[in-house]
């Protein structure tokens, strides 16, 4: 066991480019972040993130994060796990049930890293490529034991003062039982927006920003998810006591499930274009800590073929109980560059936030 685990380490090591920074030990006494931000590459494993280096070749950013560490991802019940439960060890430190969000096996809610940012005076803000309630920003806001159960986890999600909600899936409100989305956005005190000249203009307070969906959750042709997260932490970058930020790209999950591999080539790309954006203000800064990593692998990817031309196959269309990748960087990052089970993901986010704002 011991010598295939150190394979899988030396084989994330190619993920990188030539001349970056192996993982390091924490300084002593390093500051908490002001901010930390986390994008999680839905289904992503390792060939995954192979693929996208593949394709961004010298522009890749993923690979240019100096801590790389793997994350084991079976849930409390089964070795295989869904997207939900792997959003609640991260988002709380504990394990639990597939479909289950925010709650322990019990079904007892759990106390998530954005309601640990909250109490502490912390900005906080929830991207994906998703409608916004679905499994991974649900996880991180809200507490149920049915992650379609979109009664229960959408108004926890817009009641719990959040500052910044943004997702796709802006033609289901008003039709099929949805209420319309200025509805939701008054009776939550949000700004609604549904296009990038909106969220440009918004003001000062809450936004909850619904852009148009794409085909297999890539992200909307209306917003880039790169554009999105530049926004969104330049924004929550002003408040003070610091803040938490979640930026899903749920495309290169869905994309595994069919198998599709033009759209996940589509996806993996968007996904490190939004990286690339996120690095750019973060180290301008130097006091944000950035992680990136998937939840689980969907679809046994392998990757052959020839330079140029890469060959996608696929052993199935559902998730594998491989280990994935996580790379970080920033204060804190030290915490993650190891072997780690996915709870200790979110114990490391909410020891790193119980340091950052002010109770």
């Amino acid at each position: 066991m011991q010598r295939r685990l150190l394979l899988l380490y030396i084989a994330l090591l190619t993920l990188l480019p030539a001349g970056a920074m192996l993982p390091r030990t924490a300084a002593a006494g390093e500051p908490a972040p002001h901010g930390i931000v986390l994008v999680v590459g839905d289904g992503m494993g390792s060939a995954h993130f192979t693929l996208a280096r593949l394709l961004r070749g010298a522009d890749y950013r993923i690979g240019t994060l100096p801590q790389v560490g793997l994350v084991a991802t079976d849930s409390a019940n089964d070795f295989v796990t869904d997207s939900a439960a792997a959003a609640t060890a991260y988002a709380t430190g504990v394990k639990t049930n597939d479909g289950y969000v925010g709650a322990d096996p019990s079904g007892r809610p759990r106390e998530t890293v954005v309601e640990a940012a909250e109490a502490r005076g912390l900005a906080t803000g929830l991207l994906t490529t998703a409608t916004f309630g679905d499994a991974t920003p649900a996880a991180f806001a809200s507490h149920a034991t049915d992650r379609h159960d979109f009664d229960v986890i959408i108004p926890q999600m817009t009641s719990r003062g959040i500052d910044l909600l943004a997702s796709t899936g802006l033609e289901r409100f008003g039709n099929g039982g949805w209420p319309a989305l200025d509805q939701v956005a008054s009776a939550h005190g949000y700004q609604p927006v549904r296009t990038a000249a909106e969220l440009a203009s918004a003001g000062e307070g809450p936004v909850l920003a619904i852009f148009p969906s794409a085909k297999l959750d890539a992200q909307s042709p209306e917003m880039p998810l790169a554009n999105l997260a530049a926004w969104s932490l330049e924004r929550l970058a002003r408040d003070p006591d610091g803040f938490f930020l979640l930026v899903e790209h749920e495309g290169t999950d869905t994309a595994s499930h069919h198998n599709d591999s033009a759209a996940l080539m589509s996806s993996v790309v968007e996904l490190d274009k939004a990286v690339g954006a996120v690095l750019e203000l973060a180290r301008a800064r130097g006091d944000v800590l950035v992680i990136v990593l998937g939840d689980h692998e969907t679809g046994g990817l392998q990757i052959a073929g020839k330079p140029g031309k890469p060959e996608l196959i696929w052993r199935d269309d559902y998730h594998s109980g491989e280990a994935v990748p996580v790379f970080s960087e920033g204060p804190g990052s030290a915490a993650f560059g190891r072997f780690l089970d996915n709870t200790g993901i979110g114990n490391a986010l909410l020891a790193l936030v119980a340091r950052m704002g002010t109770p």
